[in-house]
C-alpha cells in the first residue's frame, strides 16, 4: 500500500484511465478485452494492448488497488489517495502543452 501524500508520476495513458475509473467506476468489461472507449468517455487511441499494459503499471506503483470488499471472480479496482491528484496534474500539464500554455 502507498503512503498518503505520496507523489505519483504518471504517464498520461495511465493519467487518462484513472481520470477513466474516477469517472465511471471499475467494470472489467468494459476493459478487457476490448476497450470500450464510448462507453468509458476514454478518449485515448493507445491500442487496447497498450492499456492493459499501463493496468500493470498503475498496480505495480500501487495507485490500483484491490479492496478487502471483493467477492466474485473480478476484482474490484479502487484508486489509492493521492493517486486521482496525481493523474489530474499530469492532464492539466499535458492539455497545457497542447494547447501552448
Amino acid at each position: 500500500m502507498v503512503e498518503q501524500g505520496a507523489v505519483f508520476n504518471f504517464s498520461l495513458l495511465e493519467a487518462e484511465i484513472l481520470e477513466s475509473i474516477d469517472h465511471v467506476g471499475w467494470y472489467a468489461y468494459l476493459w478487457f478485452p476490448i476497450v470500450y472507449r464510448d462507453v468509458l468517455n476514454f478518449g485515448s487511441n493507445s491500442k487496447d494492448e497498450d492499456v492493459h499494459a499501463a493496468f500493470a503499471s498503475l498496480i505495480r506503483k500501487g495507485a490500483l488497488f484491490v479492496t478487502q470488499e471483493t467477492l466474485g471472480e473480478f476484482p474490484d479496482w479502487r484508486l489509492a489517495s493521492d493517486a486521482l491528484e496525481s493523474a489530474m496534474r499530469t492532464l492539466a500539464e499535458s492539455r497545457g502543452r497542447n494547447l501552448g500554455i
